[in-house]
């Protein structure tokens, strides 16, 4: 039975992840198909994904496909590819011609049913000076030229044809707006998806009531709710009277900066007030050190320190040692030695010193930036005391920041009474947006241009199989969370399509920005070699993202 949930599991979030990913390579390279062809730009191919063609339905003048890797996706415009025919001199062809004599199809295989056969003297399919399309042939040692239809088609088997690309309907024929407009239509659509999807998500969730502190809900698996319950109106903190959300945030976070782990509460309920007092939640983000899951513990084994919440989030530097004993839920620490990371190669090495309460350790991780954290603490597991091996390392104050993250917080475990409100759905539509658009600028600045100790590195970055493991991970929450993701991953591929790297939109953009600017055309050869160079470098980094992936996962 559990193995056949288990496989049920994997197979939702294998299906989950090919829609959501199918899903923004199809808006993508709609916003790309819409605009050429409103342009007149002639779309041979559109593919949702890349590799082996699994599906294949033409439509008008473009064949649209599925393909076996869900990955990727592209629209193929006429123009893209640096020749302008795929004939030879002196290739061996056969010629179809219509009622009217032109050619409608050049066939270049073996064919009994074409109306002229003959070798390639000389031919123009291109037109580029609006001159009519027509191929010259030797018919037996007679030289005839025919007329060629703008719509022909090359027919290269019985399965595989290409219409013609006639130079009025290559990308490179249209005005710069509209090839401007073609290319950034992909990265538009990603961004009008996020909104859209951001929009709806706001919808539902409703927005918070900030001007009462009533608790519309207590999260289950926290302290407080053993004490508080929906509905209750919170009346004062600490002694300190609250009329509204943001005056009781106010006092949670000198709380915080106190280093306080519990706090007195007045709750109103049914008239009358309760006096509390409830321990804290503490997440200290920096290292992922947290009480979650022990808050209330009280059982130290008759050492003096912290139990140990959650490990999961643990920031471990490096491999673990071989046989090493990690910390677990429920390890009572006693002792904490901080070494302060001066740079790369240099580390201020501390000492020891013993832990007297979470209060203690958030004063001392609060006090110092990048650290390699040594622990001794009590195992629940081997029941002895041990020391790690393998330090944990704490994320330093430029990373927390440029990520928006608090190094450290404490929790109650309660939110605001919810409510629709269609212009507070609006507003925090565009403040989602805006934050997850910031988001990769800020994680390139930390990426390629550090102003410290460099903590993210490329092999930091995820690929297909991490967005999977984030697809697979936020399916438990509901549709509300894997919505806003898709909505985060959407603006993501928006934005990375607009770098300026060759291969990628914001490549392409370049050089129009450079025939703008020079009033020259860029070479076309040369294009295409630095997008193909680029592509293959792209390929070989998503290569290598995609082995870390998985060694993150086995790990």
């Amino acid at each position: 039975m559990l193995l056949a949930t288990g496989f049920f599991s994997v197979l939702l979030s294998i299906v989950v992840f090919i829609l959501v990913i199918g899903t923004i390579i199809l808006i993508h390279e709609f916003g790309h198909f819409i605009f050429a062809r409103k342009a007149g730009i002639l779309c041979h191919e559109f593919s949702i994904g890349m590799g082996p063609v699994l599906y294949q339905h033409k439509f008008k003048e473009t064949t649209f496909s599925i393909r076996a890797i869900p990955i990727g996706g592209f629209v193929s415009m006429a123009g893209e590819e640096i020749s302008d025919s795929v004939l030879k001199k002196d290739q061996r062809i056969g010629l179809m011609l219509n009622d009217d004599g032109k050619v409608n199809k050049i066939v270049l295989m073996d064919s009994d049913s074409c109306d002229v056969y003959g070798n390639v003297i000389s031919y123009n399919l291109y037109g580029i000076n609006g001159e009519e399309l027509n191929i010259c042939l030797d018919e037996d040692g007679e030289e005839k030229t025919y007329l060629v239809c703008s719509d022909a088609y090359y027919v290269f088997s019985k399965k595989q044809q290409m219409q013609i690309t006639p130079y009025d309907r290559c990308f490179e024929s249209k005005s710069l707006g509209k090839r401007f407009l073609t290319l950034f239509a992909g990265p538009a659509m990603n961004f009008v998806l996020a909104i859209v999807i951001y929009f709806i998500y706001w919808c539902a969730m409703g927005v918070p009531n900030l001007n009462s502190t009533k608790i519309g809900s207590v999260s289950e698996g926290y302290p407080s709710s053993e004490y508080l319950k929906a509905n209750d109106e919170i009346v004062s903190v600490n002694g300190v009277d609250v009329s509204d959300w943001n005056e009781f945030s106010a006092q949670m976070d000198l709380v915080e900066k106190n280093y306080d782990t519990s706090v007195d509460l007045v709750v109103k309920r049914n008239n009358e007030d309760i006096s509390l007092n409830l321990p804290l939640i503490v997440i200290i983000n920096s290292c992922g050190l947290n009480n979650v899951g022990v808050a209330t513990s009280t059982d130290y084994y008759g050492y003096e320190g912290i139990i140990m919440g959650d490990n999961s989030a643990l920031n471990y530097k490096g491999n673990l040692k071989k046989d090493e004993i990690k910390l677990a839920l429920g390890d009572v620490i006693t002792k904490i030695r901080v070494d302060k990371v001066i740079s790369k190669s240099q580390v201020e090495e501390g000492s020891f010193v013993n832990i007297e309460s979470w209060s203690h350790v958030m004063e001392i991780l609060d006090n110092v930036d990048v650290a390699n954290l040594y622990f001794e603490f009590y195992s629940v597991e081997e029941k002895e005391v041990v020391t790690t091996q393998t330090p944990i390392q704490t994320h330093g104050n430029e990373l927390l920041e440029n990520q928006r993250i608090e190094k450290m917080v404490v929790k109650i475990g309660v939110t605001p009474i919810y409510h629709f409100s269609f212009g507070g759905a609006f507003v925090n539509t565009f403040t989602s947006f805006w934050s997850d658009f910031t988001l990769i600028f800020r994680t390139l600045k930390i990426l390629l241009f550090p102003s410290g100790i460099r903590q993210v590195g490329v092999s930091n970055l995820s690929g297909v199989v991490g967005i999977f493991s984030m697809v697979d991970s936020y399916i438990q929450y509901g549709i509300l969370p894997l919505l806003a993701l898709v909505a985060l991953l959407s603006i993501n591929i928006g934005v990375m399509n607009l770098l300026p790297i060759p291969a990628l939109d914001g490549g392409r953009i370049v050089f129009l920005l450079y025939e703008a600017i020079t009033r020259k055309k860029p070479n076309k050869k040369f294009e295409n070699i630095l997008n193909n160079i680029m592509f293959i470098l792209l390929m070989l980094l998503f290569v290598y993202v995609t082995f870390n992936d998985i060694l993150r996962l086995f790990k």
